[in-house]
């Protein structure tokens, strides 16, 4: 401790002269340069607003002009948007009340149309070899031929009509045992009794539309290449004609055909809408928009910038002339906690 406090007495503190400064004198409020340098400024802002403007005329211009397209194209994408949201919860309605009933699969298209182009091909080529045999000019026996494959084929459609005949009374129900969903697809619940005797015209048509092919092919290849192969051939253009009716009793699913229009509604609406969306009117505006007030906004930047660089020479200025100046503005005074008169005490 001794040593410790020799070493203490030995430390003299270094003198140095106090710092002092000079306050902005208060007689006066704003030195002329200072109100030269503010009015600069502000030329700075607004010369720097003029030209933001000028810059951004082109796109101003440019989107006033596609102003009116792009208020139609706008209304009209509304309107689809709302198309869009109506065929999506319609679908979706749909799916949830019907789509148990449903009773063909996605791959069964596919198949169908399949069956029926082949057997229109088949048709088609029986009819068309035996024309020609005869001395038919190609083209016409061609038509002709395309013809009768497709009337065969139209005459198995009465094999849709019997599936929804059977798959309606299957789903037959009392109106009043359906639920609130259920109600509005009330058709596919009331039975189509009434329209068995149509059904039955339907049938009688088309084993009729069988049996004029059949036996017209019959002839045909009777005349052509004898009896042999007219039977032969008369007997398949019935067989084309079976096929087609049991290819579309297969396909037959009113439930399912009605989910698949509800959902093409829906996709059509989504694409309506999105080639709206895409109007060049809209995309234009919206770009010219977006580039003038880009500019603007960059030129009101650099027009505060050049403000406050000229504020700061302003202090410049100030600051190398502390004679006249002052150092800096003078501090407040804080006021003295606990200081009062001596009238207050009393």
């Amino acid at each position: 401790m001794d040593a410790a406090t020799e070493e203490a007495d030995s430390i003299i503190l270094q003198q140095i002269d106090r710092a002092g400064a000079v306050p902005r004198p208060d007689n006066i409020k704003e030195f002329h340069s200072e109100r030269e340098y503010h009015a600069k400024a502000q030329t700075q802002t607004e010369t720097y607003t003029a030209d933001g403007e000028a810059a951004a005329r082109d796109a101003a211009v440019t989107a006033a002009g596609l102003e009116s397209a792009a208020t139609a194209a706008t209304g009209l994408i509304t309107g689809a948007a709302s198309s869009v949201e109506t065929a999506r919860e319609q679908l979706a309605h749909a799916l949830r009340t019907l789509g148990h009933l449903a009773r063909r699969d996605t791959p069964a298209k596919v198949r169908y149309w399949i069956c029926l182009v082949a057997l229109c091909l088949g048709d088609t080529a029986g009819i068309l070899g035996a024309a020609i045999t005869l001395g038919e000019i190609p083209l016409v026996a061609l038509g002709q031929a395309v013809a009768t494959g497709v009337a065969a084929i139209t005459a198995g459609q009465a094999g849709a009509d019997l599936k929804d005949l059977r798959l309606a009374r299957i789903r037959q129900r009392d109106l009043e045992e359906l639920t609130e969903d259920e109600q509005r697809y009330r058709q596919f619940f009331i039975g189509v009794e009434a329209g068995v005797s149509t059904m039955k015209l339907i049938g009688a048509l088309s084993a009729t539309i069988v049996a004029i092919i059949s036996v017209g092919i019959f002839c045909l290849r009777l005349s052509v290449e004898g009896l042999t192969s007219g039977i032969a051939f008369g007997m398949l253009a019935a067989a084309t004609a079976l096929g087609s009716f049991l290819a579309n009793y297969s396909y037959a699913d009113e439930i399912a055909d009605y989910l698949a229009r509800t959902e093409r509604t829906y996709a059509k609406a989504i694409k309506t809408h999105s080639k709206l969306a895409a109007d060049p009117a809209v995309q234009k505006r919206a770009e010219a928009l977006a580039g003038a007030a880009s500019i603007k906004t960059e030129h009101t930047h650099r027009g505060r910038a050049a403000w406050w660089q000229l504020q700061a020479l302003s202090a410049r200025i100030l600051r190398r002339n502390p004679g006249v100046a002052g150092h800096g503005v003078a501090a407040e005074q804080p006021e003295v906690i606990g200081r009062r008169f001596r009238g207050d005490a009393a």
